[in-house]
């Protein structure tokens, strides 16, 4: 469900629900001047211009309101205002250290694997690339196993966390465009995306230094983003003092 920020009083409030945004409309908290947002809206909108809300526009008085006694129209000063700039993107090289991270975890299971099968299958004695049937008969037992152990590493971590270990340890995210949860089934299908932005020569991975939403491969075939912050951290999103108009 969408959370919604407005400005009230000159000050942001927000987030709010869906429901609780249309009871200050009706209560006349919210009317068509007033400045709303949500995550998909690219900038502070007034209401009576987001066609989902129904608000109508305020329609503009004959003559503007006087100014206390005590004050004048050089003493007012403009009203500032929070303004959200959105996620931000993960950049490649704290990707590739989250990359790292989960690698060297994988790494060390899978050696547990491999001792594992040369122990239950070739009678503890490891074979060696020469005795070439026999490698190829351990990778066909391992690299089975050490997929699936993979796959399900990475969906039962981002289905809980949205991040893989190494990812988590560095405060990153993996989410839709649109900021959402990424489901299982896109989260298996974006780890065999990273088999091509591998074979590739990591092509795939180096896009996301020279992309403007630090994208991979990857990314731009199953649409994810990878974010900083916690989900609490991203519904407050970034803010900037901004001068209104």
């Amino acid at each position: 469900m969408a959370l919604w920020y407005f400005v009230k009083d000159g000050e942001r409030t927000g987030p709010v629900e869906r429901a609780e945004l249309d009871t200050r409309i009706a209560a006349g908290d919210i009317d068509g001047g007033t400045l709303v947002w949500r995550v998909g809206l690219s900038a502070w909108t007034r209401a009576s211009l987001v066609d989902e809300l129904g608000v109508p526009p305020v329609l503009p008085s004959a003559t503007p309101p006087p100014l206390p006694a005590e004050e004048s129209a050089a003493q007012v000063e403009p009203v500032r205002v929070e303004a959200v700039v959105g996620p931000r993107f993960a950049g490649f090289w704290v990707r590739f250290l989250a990359k790292f991270i989960d690698g060297v975890l994988l790494y060390g299971i899978a050696l547990l694997v491999e001792r594992a099968v040369v122990g239950t299958v070739f009678n503890g004695v490891v074979p060696a690339p020469r005795d070439w049937e026999d490698f190829l008969r351990l990778l066909a037992w391992t690299a089975p196993i050490n997929t699936l152990i993979a796959v399900g590493y990475t969906a039962y971590f981002m289905a809980r966390h949205e991040a893989t270990p190494g990812k988590r340890m560095l405060g990153l995210r993996v989410v839709r465009a649109d900021g959402g949860r990424v489901g299982t089934a896109r989260v298996v299908g974006r780890y065999f995306a990273e088999t091509l932005s591998t074979i590739i020569f990591f092509a795939g991975y180096v896009m996301a230094a020279f992309d403007d939403k630090k994208r991979s491969l990857h990314d731009y075939l199953c649409d994810t983003r990878v974010v900083i912050g916690e989900r609490e951290e991203a519904d407050e999103c970034e803010s900037a003092d901004l001068k209104s108009r």
